[in-house]
């Protein structure tokens, strides 16, 4: 499970504040950097899904691209199991299927998409954070909650009312009317 997020959905300053907060409430308490770290990763998720930054995303062409580029090697380099793209950061769900490091994945996606957005956003610099979240599912519970929780992202931040309204989304189900 792989999570990367837009150069300005959560600013550093941001995030040194929150650990310095966690570290200074953590201390002389029986707070395991476990829980700390789980409570960083609660704030994180809280402050993208509040939709802060550019939102690049939302924008239906860049939208398209980065979609385009998580199917680009689907079945060849990787099989793509649960995906939603919110408006400031991405959520994918993956099986490797060959030899190649998840970080060359993630740097095909991002090198690739960074130019395509600019040029259709007619902007320069920087698109993705450098830094990502990733975690390899433990077992079969682990994957029910991770495609889950990717799925249903939207609709906890607000911007549908069900998983399969979300276009943005592998969970999306377009209407047989």
């Amino acid at each position: 499970m792989i999570t990367f997020r837009l150069y300005d959905s959560v600013p550093s300053s941001v995030v040194k504040q929150w650990k310095e907060q966690l570290d200074s409430s953590r201390a002389g308490k029986d707070v395991t950097t476990e829980e700390r770290n789980k409570r960083l990763l609660t704030l994180i998720d809280n402050y993208e899904d509040a939709g802060y930054g550019s939102c690049l995303l939302r924008d239906e062409g860049v939208a398209e691209i980065v979609r385009d580029s998580l199917y680009y090697y689907n079945e060849n380099k990787y099989r793509l199991l649960a995906w939603c793209l919110m408006p400031n950061h991405v959520h994918v769900l993956i099986l490797l299927l060959s030899d190649s490091p998840l970080s060359d994945i993630l740097h095909g996606w991002r090198s690739y998409t960074s130019r395509r957005i600019n040029k259709l956003m007619h902007r320069t610099g920087k698109v993705w954070m450098t830094e990502y979240f990733d975690r390899y599912i433990r077992d079969s519970k682990h994957f029910s909650t991770a495609v889950k929780y990717i799925h249903d992202n939207p609709v906890k931040a607000g911007l549908c009312s069900s998983p399969s309204q979300y276009r943005w989304s592998s969970a999306y189900q377009v209407d047989d009317v």
